[in-house]
């Protein structure tokens, strides 16, 4: 990828958090399925069209989970519990936690430094989003998600 494409961008700047704040709730929908990380195993995540949108290093306690569109991520074991639940005993998990997002607004891919250390990097169509806490909070760590892999993967929440 030819990096000069990119703009950086501060994944905690105002006008992202603010349109944050406004943004619906989504809830991701399909299966996920998880194992336990090896520690200090590197997982890239690759999008569906090749490129690598980033990568993560396990830390003891992570878990590993392929989502329904195939990309592959590391997340902590704390949210992972908080975000998913247990279908079978065959590694399938159904998301229970949900998230804010807003397209990107740079009208060009971007680039920012994420929460886990590493720089992740999004198309022109990528969407900036937050995880929600339980209390229904922005946790303030920002990440992309590929505009496909976003609108194969999520939908706006509606309460029963």
């Amino acid at each position: 990828m030819n990096d000069s494409l990119y703009k950086s961008i501060d994944r905690n700047a105002p006008e992202i958090c603010d349109a944050l704040e406004r943004s619906p709730v989504y809830r991701k929908f399909g299966y996920i399925h998880a194992r336990y990380a090896k520690p200090r195993e590197k997982v890239a995540t690759i999008l569906p069209d090749g490129k690598t949108e980033t990568f993560n290093i396990a830390r003891r306690g992570d878990w590993v989970i392929i989502n329904p569109s195939g990309e592959t991520e590391i997340i902590s074991g704390e949210k992972f519990r908080v975000r998913y639940e247990k279908i079978d005993d065959s590694g399938v998990y159904a998301s229970k936690g949900f998230i804010k997002a807003v397209k990107n607004p740079y009208g060009q891919p971007i680039e920012i430094l994420s929460a886990w250390g590493f720089p992740q990097k999004g198309g022109a169509d990528c969407m900036l989003a937050d995880t929600l806490t339980e209390r229904g909070e922005l946790s303030g760590e920002v990440y992309l998600i590929d505009g496909k892999v976003f609108n194969g993967t999520y939908s706006v929440y509606e309460k029963e």
